[in-house]
């Protein structure tokens, strides 16, 4: 959430119209999420087994959450591509992360 945050204030502040104040702001949001992601995803990593948990759901929530935010803000169209994708992404998550069912042996 902290890297989409940081996407959109660094679109606002670097290619938008808006007073040096509003600029500023948007610099120092984009400056703050980013380095908040960054602290979060380090202690995913040091606290998970694996190390490609937390880079997929990192990558998967960056992903999904920018494109809507951006769809959100600045009316940017995706493609029924990007959409059919980000689907695929949620439902390769949810089965990736979906409890396991153990299978009783019959001896």
């Amino acid at each position: 959430m902290c890297g989409s945050m940081g996407a959109v204030s660094g679109k606002l502040a670097f290619d938008s119209d808006l007073d040096q104040y509003a600029k500023f702001s948007c610099v120092a949001v984009f400056i703050v999420s980013n380095v908040v992601m960054w602290a979060t995803y380090t202690r995913s990593l040091a606290l998970s087994d694996c190390t490609t948990t937390p880079m997929i759901i990192n990558m998967a929530c960056n992903f999904a959450l920018t494109g809507v935010l951006g769809s959100l803000f600045f009316s940017e169209s995706h493609s029924y591509t990007w959409w059919f994708f980000l689907v695929m992404l949620i439902a390769g998550l949810t089965l990736m992360f979906s409890p396991e069912k153990e299978e009783s042996k019959e001896d």
